[in-house]
This record gives structure tokens, C-alpha cells and sequence, in this order.
């Protein structure tokens, strides 16, 4: 049943009496960790973080982590057994719930990312325990899976909670048009709010060196066939006759790293590319990146429909960390990098490309600049406070 009490929308003066919920499933730090760490922040009574590892997740352990104004913060570690994709999404369900009711009083607010995690917040609040739940959709992507069985029933739960939640957050504006495509009927689903990716602009503006060398190139992400690099290094191995000092890191794990090794190999570029793999911390994650000239954000069109209708997170924490952007056209965002000067809008062929990186190295401070500028726009917490005052959604208790 579709929540129809009456509401009004969220308040930022409301913050510090609010207790929340975020739960989600972890591969690395995404929009719901940031959730919780803003909400901290701006001085919430109480924010719980709840995180099941994907199973794919190197991690063999759930994670809680209540942080209360008055008390600090509390973590525990969770054991958590690998099964089956299915048997582990519902214990999961079922892990949710029993960990918020075993928490004391009412949650003002639950969100859940994606659907999967946002389905124990309407059970939630039908027993009382929260009274506003938010759907943050950080992927739509009802396809992942490669089943029909995934796709329908995803479908079918994207759909039960837009009907039925207090308020929708979109990372891009093309979700809910495609969901419409997929049936949802948009005068049954509640109202959307664009919540886009976000980075940490401000904070490390303090600390950013004053210029950086444009032939130092970055990759951040995880790392599989569909993400572009083995056209990055064709692209290299030709253009080092042109910039000899060309470099790239490649910054993350994934499938694909071995091959990209062996085609590093073959086409003689193990002295310029170094693979750092996975790492842990985003704050080392940041270093990194800002020591770099040019971040590389490309997705192959014939594969992206995830990166289509999403937001992925790399071109935001790229700008923020200088970093002008070569970016396939894909992404909504790649529309806006380029018509901001931010960075260059490319075809997913080596030429463009090449065009691409040689137009930011002719001109890189003025690139670097203008990314900068986008990057403050996208910091977390313009976006988190920008969403938070257009939610609808209950009165805090006692408001």
C-alpha cells in the first residue's frame, strides 16, 4: 500500500534531530557510505549504515555501524556465509530487518539502495519502526544478471517500491524514463529527486597542488573487458613516439587486469603503465588521483546500458581532484563535462581518442580550471542538501 499520509519535505534544520537508516550492498565507498558520513556531519541524533557485502565482494563479513551524536560511533562485523545469489540476497532481507528492530525507538528515515534494500524499509515501516523510506537507485539495471527470471523479478520490486515508498532518488535524470519504458506507471510512483553522484571538491581543494603534468594519465574503476583500456593502450603505444613521457596508472581490480598485463606486454608499455589494484581507502584513493594530469572515464556503447541510465562516480571524483576528463558519450554527465569546458566528449575509437588527450594537453590549465569549478557543484554536500529539502516525506518525531 502506497504511503498517503500527509507530508511535507525533509528539512536541513530538522538534521539534528533525525535518526536514519542506510542500508546497501558493498563492493567499494559509494552514495550510501556518503549518506552516512554527511549525516554525521551535519549533526544527526543517530546514523545506522548497514552493509552486505555483493557476493562478488572480497569481503566474507556484513557491516553495522551505528554513530550516535551524543556517544560516537560503534561498528560491528558480521559473519557472513557465500551462497547462492538468491539464498544470500534473502538472508540479507531478513538480516535487515532483524538488526533495525533490535535497535531501540523510531527511525525518522530509511533508505535503501536499490530496490533489493529498500523492500525490508516499507516492511519497517508498516511495523512502525521507520516512518519515511527513500528508494536511492544508484543502478538501474534490471539486465545485470543475464536471467529473465533476474530481470522480471527486479522489475517487479523496482516497481512495488516506487509505488509504495515516501520518495525517489535518481542518480540521473534517464532512470525514470526508463522505468516508465519498463511499465511503471508515473502517476502511481512517488515523487523523483535527482540525487547525482557527488565528490569531496571542497575538502580537497585545500590540498590540491597548484598544477599537475598532463601526461600522467589516470584510470580509477573496476576493471573489465567493456571498460575501454585496451583501447588506451593502443591509443598509448602509438602516441608515445608524439608525448615520450606519457604515463598511465591504472587505479583498481577487477576480471580483465590480466589480460590488460599480457596487452601491456605485447605492445612494449610495462615501463609506463603501472597497475596499482584495488584501493581500500578514498582518501588514499584521492592522493593518488591528484599527483595525475588526465582522467580517463571511457565505456564501450555497445555494453554501457548500465552506465547509460546511471551516474557512474568516477568523472565527479576525477574533477575534484583536477583532473580534466576524456569521456566516451555515454553517461548523462558527458553532455555537461563537455559543454562546460571540463573535459572532452569523445567516440569510443582510438583516433578521438587521441584528438581528445592532445586538445587537454595543448591547453590543460585552463581544462584543469573549468574542472574544478564543475567539481565544487558536485560536492556532497551541495548534493545531499539539495535533495534533502526537495524529499518529501514525514516530520521528524517530535517536530
Amino acid at each position: 500500500m502506497k504511503d498517503d499520509t500527509p507530508h511535507s519535505f525533509l528539512s536541513l534544520r530538522d538534521i539534528p534531530r533525525t535518526r536514519a537508516v542506510i542500508v546497501l550492498h558493498y563492493y567499494t565507498t559509494g552514495p550510501g557510505q556518503e549518506l552516512h558520513d554527511w549525516l554525521r556531519q551535519r549533526g544527526a541524533e543517530e546514523s545506522v549504515l548497514i552493509e552486505h557485502p555483493f557476493i562478488f565482494s572480497a569481503r566474507a563479513w556484513a557491516r553495522v555501524d551505528v554513530c550516535r551524536k551524543d556517544s560516537g560511533c560503534a561498528e560491528r562485523k558480521l559473519p557472513r556465509r557465500r551462497w547462492p545469489m538468491a539464498i544470500r540476497y534473502a538472508l540479507d532481507f531478513l538480516r535487515t530487518i532483524r538488526l533495525v528492530l533490535s535497535l531501540k525507538g523510531t527511525y525518522d528515515l530509511y533508505v535503501g539502495n536499490g530496490c533489493f534494500d529498500t523492500v525490508p524499509g516499507l516492511i519497517l515501516r508498516r511495523l512502525g519502526k521507520v516512518r519515511t523510506v527513500v528508494l536511492y537507485t544508484i543502478d538501474y539495471a534490471p539486465n545485470a544478471a543475464g536471467s529473465r527470471f533476474h530481470a522480471w523479478l527486479y522489475r517487479r520490486l523496482d516497481r512495488h517500491c516506487c509505488y509504495r515508498v515516501n520518495a525517489i532518488w535518481d542518480l540521473s535524470h534517464r532512470m525514470m524514463p526508463a522505468r516508465h519504458g519498463d511499465g511503471h506507471r508515473p502517476e502511481r510512483c512517488a515523487p523523483s529527486v535527482w540525487v547525482p553522484h557527488g565528490n569531496h571538491a571542497r575538502v580537497l581543494a585545500r590540498t590540491l597542488p597548484a598544477s599537475a603534468d598532463p601526461c600522467r594519465i589516470a584510470f580509477m574503476g573496476h576493471i573489465q573487458e567493456k571498460s575501454g583500456l585496451q583501447l588506451v593502450f593502443e591509443a598509448l603505444a602509438e602516441a608515445r613516439g608524439e608525448f615520450p613521457s606519457l604515463r598511465l596508472d591504472v587505479v583498481g581490480d577487477g576480471p580483465y587486469r590480466p589480460n590488460l598485463q599480457q596487452l601491456a606486454q605485447r605492445l612494449g608499455l610495462t615501463d609506463c603503465v603501472r597497475f596499482h589494484g584495488y584501493v581500500e581507502r578514498h582518501e588514499d584513493l584521492e592522493r593518488m588521483l591528484s599527483a595525475c594530469g588526465i582522467g580517463l572515464a571511457l565505456y564501450n556503447p555497445k555494453t554501457s546500458d548500465y552506465s547509460y541510465l546511471a551516474d557512474p562516480g568516477k568523472p565527479k571524483v576525477y574533477m575534484a581532484c583536477g583532473l580534466p576528463i576524456v569521456i566516451s558519450d555515454v553517461p548523462e554527465v558527458a553532455a555537461l563535462i563537455e559543454e562546460r569546458g571540463a573535459g572532452k566528449r569523445a567516440a569510443y575509437d582510438k583516433a578521438a581518442l587521441l584528438d581528445a588527450l592532445r586538445a587537454i594537453m595543448r591547453d590543460h590549465k585552463q581544462y584543469r580550471a573549468r574542472a574544478l569549478k564543475l567539481a565544487d557543484e558536485f560536492d556532497w554536500d551541495a548534493v545531499f542538501a539539495r535533495a534533502w529539502e526537495q524529499t518529501p516525506g514525514r516530520r521528524v518525531h517530535g517536530v
